[in-house]
């Protein structure tokens, strides 16, 4: 059939594989010309959304999807719900806010930034998840091969970069820096969601240079949503 080579010839995939079913369909249903072309155009784009969703997914790194429908929120009732779901709407990401998870480890902040994180890939949003000194080290190994603007681009240009795990370790002037730089770019421009096991109180002891630490923690908090999640281990539930 000269149609099915041409929608081939034209890589509308979906359009290909259903023809016959769909021109089956219309002519049992006597659809109008108008409405069996809404039916096969409407099954393209929805196979391009779907694919452009699983490539977001992919790039974002975020691995096993986190659904939020799959929290158990009960299990620990001082998260607040409403807030969490009023966040997977993704309008802090327009509004160019943060999201700062903090508490022990265990109690799920890491399971809700990827949670949040899925939802926006679902909204065609561009996401990066990274743990903290991962990300760092990528990037300063970019200063051996001159790769180092590439390598900071990369972060700097997601919509939402999640940054898991932030400080672990005091970070030193180097690493210092380079954070600097990336949140100095991305102010206002994205957002950020970090995830850490340090009370925020304690944060100006992860840095050495208090100037830079100041201006960089300003950055951080303007505009953030502050969340301490306390209570037993999640992860003893999964």
């Amino acid at each position: 059939m000269q149609l099915k080579t041409n929608l081939k010839e034209l890589r509308l995939f979906s359009m290909y594989e259903n023809i016959d079913n769909n021109l089956r369909n219309a002519i049992e249903m006597k659809m109008s010309y108008v409405d069996l072309l809404l039916l096969i155009t409407q099954g393209e784009i929805d196979r391009r959304k779907y694919l452009k969703k699983q490539r977001l997914i992919k790039y974002s790194k975020i691995g096993k999807i986190k659904n939020i429908i799959d929290f158990d929120f009960t299990f620990n009732p001082k998260i607040n719900r409403q807030q969490i779901l009023q966040l997977c709407t993704c309008e802090f990401i327009k509004n160019k806010e943060n999201i700062i998870l903090y508490g022990p480890t265990g109690v799920g902040k890491t399971y809700l930034a990827k949670a949040i994180g899925y939802e926006a890939c679902n909204k065609n949003i561009k996401v990066i998840f990274t743990r903290t000194a991962k990300m760092l080290e990528i990037i300063y190994s970019g200063k051996a091969d001159n790769t180092y603007q590439n390598k900071l681009d990369y972060y700097i240009k997601s919509d939402l970069l999640i940054l898991d795990d932030f400080g672990m370790t005091v970070f030193d002037n180097i690493k210092l820096n380079i954070l600097n730089e990336l949140l100095s770019e991305k102010y206002e421009t994205g957002s950020i969601i970090i995830t850490s096991n340090r009370d925020i109180s304690n944060w100006d002891e992860l840095f050495n240079e208090k100037i830079i630490a100041s201006a960089l923690i300003d950055r951080i908090f303007h505009n953030a949503h502050l969340i301490n999640i306390t209570g037993k281990s999640y992860r003893t539930k999964l």
